[in-house]
């Protein structure tokens, strides 16, 4: 068998659509798949303008960026783009495709691989409708059992055995972990579905994190953990959405808490430098292992250690803290801090007012 003829069979029996276009942008090659995919009988494709495949709303877009891959055309390896193809009835699905020139005796052409992934999209909205369903069902009863033991907790100081009373707060603490776990996942769904808004404008950042400090104090006091704010001598602002910006603090916060040995300090420092404000967040914990550095702002990302395990945590306070950064123009990353331990650390653009603009009278 020919190079020839093994290539038209792989051709036919791939599981994804195949279709070959020439410079004009006319169909010379469609396999099965293709042809099943958009509705087509075979061989009906072949002479056909792509853009037949096209939904009519993006064709003159379409063309275009055609145009600009012809004249320029580069090997894409794993790049697909994403955008709604058209059957042969009018209906539209989604798609990603993807482009690879190939040169030939008889000219260039363009050999481009097409995948149905609507599928996909439609169990990934129904997946995230799930989480946001869920998460929103679970926090207002855990609000409840959270006030309901924290009552009995203080109402039963002079009454109940020094059992119960642990008891009690096992189960508040808990309680509090899991709507910690739910209001993480719901603030995940709003930012990956783009639905988060943010309001920008000056925030004063020493103010937020006072307010980090205090939402954190009390798991620092129940673990051992002092709290340092090392504050700059001015003020220290940036363009941002204040109440996301607390959560980036707040959670770089819990995260070094959560990694700090007992009787040992967390210090959080402003440095305003050059067109920037530096925040950094220093624990004195096992620090962050090489290996994991580049992952630890991942989603779910958990070192392997038992260690890790034993503090517990889904994995997606630092993935929102990096989120929430990026959507303002900052940088987030981690660093061996001196004798131990590790330094996180947020750079934000600093605060540019506009000036204003004098009418003479």
């Amino acid at each position: 068998m020919d190079s020839e003829e093994v290539f038209r069979k792989a051709i036919e029996a791939s599981p994804v659509g195949i279709v070959m276009i020439d410079a004009a942008g006319h169909i010379v090659l469609a396999n099965p798949e293709s042809e099943r995919l958009f509705g087509y009988a075979t061989g009906e494709l072949i002479g056909q303008s792509i853009d037949i495949l096209v939904p009519d709303n993006i064709r003159a877009r379409h063309a275009h960026l055609r145009a600009k891959f012809g004249a320029r055309p580069k090997m894409r390896p794993g790049a697909a783009r994403a955008f709604n193809g058209r059957r042969k009835d009018g209906s539209e699905f989604a798609i990603e495709v993807g482009l690879n020139p190939i040169q030939t005796a008889n000219g260039p052409l363009v050999l481009g691989s097409i995948v149905d992934v609507s599928e996909i999209l439609r169990i990934g909205r129904l997946q995230d409708e799930f989480i946001a369903t869920v998460s929103h069902e679970l926090r207002t009863p855990l609000t409840s059992i959270i006030g309901a033991l924290g009552l009995l907790v203080i109402n039963g100081r002079a009454t109940l055995p020094a059992a119960t009373l642990r008891l009690l707060a096992i189960a508040q603490s808990n309680a509090q972990r899991l709507v910690r776990l739910v209001n993480s996942i719901l603030d995940i769904e709003k930012i990956d579905s783009g639905k988060a808004v943010f309001v920008l404008k000056c925030v004063e950042i020493s103010g937020l994190i006072a307010q980090a400090i205090e939402a954190n104090r009390s798991a620092a006091d129940c673990v051992g953990v002092r709290l340092r704010f090392d504050a700059p001598a001015g003020p220290s602002e940036t363009r941002a959405d204040a109440g996301w910006l607390l959560q980036v603090f707040v959670n770089l916060l819990s995260n070094a808490i959560k990694f700090s040995p007992p009787d040992r300090e967390v210090v959080i420092a402003i440095e305003n430098r050059p067109g920037s404000v530096h925040v950094s967040v220093r624990d004195h914990g096992g620090g962050v292992p090489d290996y994991f550095k580049d992952r630890i702002f991942e989603k779910f990302a958990q070192a392997d250690n038992s260690d890790t395990r034993a503090k517990g945590g889904a994995g997606l306070g630092l993935n929102i803290a990096k989120q929430i950064v990026s959507r303002l123009g900052g940088t987030v990353g981690v660093a061996d801090a001196p004798d131990g331990g590790a330094i996180f650390h947020v750079d934000l653009p600093a605060w540019e007012p506009v000036p204003t603009q004098s009418t003479a009278a």
